[in-house]
């Protein structure tokens, strides 16, 4: 199985102590027991929707079209730019980020998933200053965007603001006090450390085996339906033939 990992720094990885112990490798490393998966990572730190979206014309066609899982986890730079528009007018601030954030991420989605098979999992983003209101209600916002994107294209939503809600201090690296006035423009607190990157791994795996074994029970019916059928139209022949029709 090819899983395609999509977004921005941290699916890259950074902050994790090292690759082993970044997200996506210790969810292959997990999906591996169940088959054989290879990776193709396409994240870059700093990266917003937009550079994202321009970006995917660099996959190969090949990926595009056998990966059977994506997982897609982009929005926190999108936020960075328009927060200082959330300090001065929320509302404002929330009809700028629908317009710069919510069609690119459409445009992803429609662009990524050609197999109409694979599974594609967009993540909400946690938020990593919870005792902010204004960071909740921001990230509320994004996620909200990034929920709709997901219904309308028949995505799988993997909510790791929930996986990550009420404890934040034990999965975002350098986190101080959980307040917006944390943010720094050098070790800013706002990536997972190691047991967030496992927590992040941990909510797709959990949502992915979950819908596998829904789709395995669907093909089961479906055979079963399947190899039904015919013994029903040779019992009926039978029927026919003793009735003397």
């Amino acid at each position: 199985m090819i899983y395609l990992a999509l977004g921005d720094s941290i699916t890259f990885g950074y902050d994790a102590s090292d690759e082993a112990h970044r997200f996506v490798n210790i969810l292959a490393g997990e999906l591996n027991q169940v088959m054989r998966t290879s990776i193709h990572l396409h994240a870059k730190p700093g990266w917003t929707s937009s550079q994202l979206l321009r970006s995917l014309e660099k996959i190969p066609d090949c990926i595009l079209e056998e990966a059977q899982l994506i997982s897609l986890m982009i929005g926190g730079n999108d936020l960075i730019k328009v927060m200082p528009w959330y300090l001065d007018d929320p509302e404002r601030a929330q009809e700028r980020l629908r317009k710069s954030f919510y069609p690119q991420v459409l445009a992803i989605v429609d662009k990524v998933k050609r197999n109409s098979d694979a599974i594609l999992m967009i993540c909400t983003v946690y938020n990593p200053f919870p005792k902010s209101e204004i960071a909740q209600k921001a990230l509320a916002d994004l996620n909200g965007f990034l929920r709709d994107v997901a219904a309308k294209r028949s995505c799988v939503v993997v909510p790791v603001d929930e996986w990550y809600g009420g404890s934040e201090e034990h999965f975002v690296n350098g986190y101080r006090r959980g307040e917006l006035q944390d943010f720094r423009l050098v070790r800013n607190p706002i990536h997972p450390n190691d047991a967030g990157h496992e927590r992040i791994a941990k909510a797709i795996l959990t949502r992915y085996l979950t819908i596998r074994r829904q789709r395995q029970a669907v093909r089961k019916r479906s055979q079963l339906t399947t190899a039904a059928k015919p013994k029903s139209k040779k019992r009926l022949k039978r029927r026919k033939s003793a009735s003397g029709v």
